[in-house]
């Protein structure tokens, strides 16, 4: 499990694709009151800095992840804010605890339900915990070249010792042409009417290779610490090397000189709400 201060060190641009969203959606954002949910805040940062101010000043928001270290953290860093707690939660789980049924306005998920296995589940619950009415605003990556580098290395006997369990990264639509047609699909069939849809490319600009590794060995949650030095940079070669032959970059020379690379990616941007 990644540390939240390691996490948080590798949030920019995270940070700038919602801020993003946030401004696009704005309007709608400061209409929104009651309770309202954020589905896999991890350390809490982005529920805190990003989505509460943006929200009504009514609201009061709960931030759930999946990691109880995260939540941890959160707990203990944002204590001082009233309109804001913090709680475990596994947005895939079949045993959705009565508490959160029909008990919220509006749910909130930022790059997080791309790591959901079981995607209709998890859009399920969310359905059973609006209200009638509720609205949700997802962020997620429906596919990306990484994950299948990441297939291929977890598949490769030099690494496959160290990276057990990492195909749990693999996201439901990874392989999939036109994947927000399927979402919009899967959310009708749910109950969800479906007010936006759509599937973005986007652009991340890269400082460097070890800034991008970083950012990527972070969001995986893989831990290499275990990998002995020589096998760790030879991961590392390897991940890059793939990485560029999916001519999913373009590099670029600033006007200081510094080179960076220009990452390119896909997005999935979902605001439906639960029929009144």
């Amino acid at each position: 499990m990644t540390s939240p201060t390691l996490y948080l060190s590798n949030t920019d641009l995270q940070n700038g694709k919602i801020s993003y969203l946030i401004s696009e959606f704005d309007e709608e954002l400061m209409k929104m009151s009651g309770k309202c949910m954020d589905i896999g805040c991890g350390p809490g940062s982005i529920t805190k800095e990003l989505l509460l101010p943006a929200l009504g000043a009514n609201v009061k928001l709960i931030g759930t992840d999946i990691s109880e270290k995260m939540i941890e953290y959160a707990k203990n860093a944002y204590r001082e804010e009233k309109r804001l707690d913090f709680e475990v939660l596994d947005i895939q789980t079949k045993n959705l605890p009565a508490k959160y049924v029909s008990n919220f306005d509006n749910v909130f998920s930022f790059y997080t339900l791309q790591w959901c296995n079981d995607i209709q589940q998890s859009f399920e619950n969310i359905y059973r915990m609006l209200r009638h009415g509720g609205t949700m605003l997802i962020l997620m990556v429906p596919s990306d070249p990484v994950f299948d580098i990441f297939q291929m290395l977890i598949n490769d006997i030099r690494f496959s010792s160290y990276l057990q369990g990492a195909e749990k990264f693999l996201p439901a639509y990874q392989n999939v042409a036109e994947p927000h047609k399927h979402v919009k699909d899967l959310l009708k069939d749910i109950g969800f009417e479906v007010y936006h849809c759509s599937c973005r490319d986007n652009v991340n600009m890269i400082k460097s290779r070890e800034f991008f590794l970083s950012m990527i060995l972070s969001i995986f949650e893989l831990n290499l610490d275990k990998m002995p030095h020589d096998l760790k940079e030879e991961f590392k070669d390897t991940f890059v090397r793939e990485y560029h032959k999916r001519n999913t970059y373009i590099h670029t020379l600033m006007n200081d000189g510094q080179e960076q690379t220009l990452q390119i990616h896909k997005t999935l941007i979902i605001y439906a709400q639960k029929s009144e």
